[in-house]
């Protein structure tokens, strides 16, 4: 009698423990979903960016130019300010040492005095994190 009771207590406090055990898993399951909620939202719009990049890139020549030149700069820099308020930050690192955990080097080109073996000579393509996550890498060109 005593050996059943004290099988049953231990399956009880066993039953308990993995009970608890799923709880903690599924918050810290749920404050993971929380905090990266919305990255798939988040990857969709960064070829807006993009495009919005280039479009800023381009010479305006005229009066009309200009002009659409500074409205698409200010939609860029209230996209800019709302990605940052969400969390997402660039990946520039022009000059810096290449890092492939943010980085793809896509091309390499002759290191020199200005660009020192194994640093960035050049940003193809902004790379982006979202909080401490990468969203998507910077697309760079490498000194070798």
């Amino acid at each position: 009698m005593k050996q059943e009771r004290d099988d049953f207590e231990d399956k009880y406090l066993r039953a308990a423990a993995e009970i608890q055990n799923m709880n903690a898993r599924f918050e810290k399951e749920q404050q993971k979903l929380l905090k990266y909620d919305g990255q798939k939202l988040a990857k969709a719009i960064l070829p807006v960016v993009d495009n919005l990049e280039r479009a800023l890139a381009t010479e305006a020549k005229d009066d009309s130019a200009v002009s659409l030149k500074k409205g698409v700069q200010m939609v860029y820099d209230h996209l800019e300010r709302a990605l940052k308020e969400n969390g997402i930050t660039a990946i520039d690192g022009a000059g810096d040492k290449f890092d492939p955990n943010t980085q793809q080097a896509v091309q390499t080109v002759a290191a020199d005095d200005q660009h020192p073996a194994d640093t960035v000579a050049q940003v193809l393509q902004k790379g982006y994190y979202l909080k401490d996550r990468v969203l998507r890498p910077a697309m760079v060109v490498v000194a070798k």
